[in-house]
């Protein structure tokens, strides 16, 4: 008997190409898809060098702040004497340096805790120097400077009379990196009135 061979169903066109892809539509593919990844990329980069610039400028605000509202406190504080004791107000008065007599407990003298301190600036760090040590209060300090003046607002040049001292500006600069090799800046000014001189 003669068997008779059955040929397979014709496949349906587009269903199973026979040749499957070729290679212009492999390599367009790939290079779509590269295209989006390198998109997604350089947009998540971006992000990435935003964030650490804000984080950075976040930071070098707040303890340039810190910094200078602690040197007011006590800077206005100066002189403050109620007992009349000898040696209130200002032992030292540089253009990085100050330090400064309060009598805070009412005692007479001023060997009580925070009755002398002094700010200076040593290498990049301001550094608070008080009954408890010297310690770092600001780091990556790129400028400081203090000025003084006399009771008519007349810049006291340098050497400084310390018994002529009635306000005090200072100028606090700081640098931090934020990244990739930028630095941010930011610097504070103000002019203090010694409230007890």
């Amino acid at each position: 008997m003669n068997r008779v061979q059955k040929r397979p169903p014709d496949p349906i066109p587009g269903l199973w190409p026979e040749d499957g892809f070729t290679m212009i539509e492999l390599l367009l593919v790939i290079g779509v898809i590269s295209i989006l990844l390198g998109t997604i990329f350089g947009a998540f980069d971006n992000m990435s060098r935003f964030y650490t610039a804000e984080n950075a400028k976040a930071d070098t605000q707040m303890s340039t702040r810190f910094g200078m509202e602690t040197m007011i406190e006590d800077i206005q504080l100066a002189g403050l004497n109620p007992l009349g004791a000898a040696g209130a107000g200002f032992l030292v008065a540089t253009a990085t340096s100050v330090r400064v007599t309060s009598d805070l407990n009412f005692d007479g003298d001023f060997s009580g805790p925070s009755e002398t301190i002094t700010y200076a600036l040593n290498g990049n760090r301001l550094e608070q120097t008080n009954h408890q040590g010297t310690e770092t209060l600001v780091d990556n300090v790129s400028g400081l400077s203090f000025t003084y003046f006399d009771r008519n607002g007349a810049l006291i040049p340098e050497p400084v009379n310390i018994p002529d001292i009635r306000s005090v500006g200072i100028s606090l600069t700081q640098t931090q990196n934020s990244g990739r090799g930028k630095e941010i800046s930011r610097t504070y000014r103000t002019r203090i009135r010694c409230r007890n001189l």
